[in-house]
């Protein structure tokens, strides 16, 4: 018969549970089980209702470092998309489409972003295994451009001049024909070379939660 923190703590495991990636539920639930057993251990001393908030803070600790892992991961993948923009859209523009493999002409940009993730500690890999499907470099290059277009547009249309100059950075530095140094960029902005990278980083980011959608809005550990 589960005691009343057992169902505490399983009542907790439920409500985050939706929330996470199938790849560490199970894992979650191994280390939920853990914390049970231990702070049980420790409950008749502090009583089962404040072992369950302890875990429970403990839960939403987690989850917290979780879903900032999550973010990390989808800025990380947007700042490799625009490192190797330029050959991922010549691949494809010229690329040719066959019915081989149409599957996974259902897969959507965040599932083919979460697979190529198990690449991360090998670059080169990452964006081969792009290349390697003519439908995922499809997916993901239309979805891509469609966004880079809807930035420029809001990055143009800003009344704020730093916004303007944030896209004639990205711009330089990932997306037009000509690779443009940081060195040169700053030079023709009148900013310093630490400027530009601060730039870059503010385009990324923006970029990020355009790509991914809500999933790609940065979260805040406090």
């Amino acid at each position: 018969m589960k005691t009343q923190f057992e169902r505490a703590v399983r009542r907790t495991f439920k409500d985050y549970e939706k929330t996470l990636d199938n790849r560490i539920k199970g894992l979650l639930e191994t280390a939920i089980n853990t914390a049970t057993k231990t702070a049980a251990e420790t409950g008749a001393k502090i009583g089962a209702e404040e072992s369950a908030k302890v875990v429970e803070k403990i839960a939403e600790s987690e989850r917290k470092k979780y879903k900032k892992r999550e973010y990390d991961n989808r800025y990380h993948n947007t700042k490799l998309l625009l490192k190797h923009y330029r050959s991922l859209n010549e691949h494809y523009k010229h690329a040719v489409y066959d019915t081989a493999t149409a599957d996974e002409e259902d897969e959507s940009f965040s599932e083919i972003m979460r697979l190529m993730s198990r690449n991360f500690n090998n670059e080169t890999l990452y964006i081969e295994s792009i290349k390697k499907s003519h439908l995922r470099t499809k997916v993901i290059m239309a979805h891509v451009n469609k966004m880079l277009d809807i930035y420029k547009t809001m990055c143009e249309r800003s009344t704020d001049e730093q916004n303007k100059r944030h896209w004639r950075v990205l711009e330089a530095t990932y997306i037009s024909e000509k690779t443009t140094s940081a060195e040169s960029i700053a030079v023709k902005e009148h900013i310093d070379k630490r400027t530009v990278y601060k730039d870059i980083d503010i385009c990324v980011s923006d970029l990020t939660t355009l790509l991914f959608g809500i999933d790609g809005i940065k979260y805040n550990i406090k």
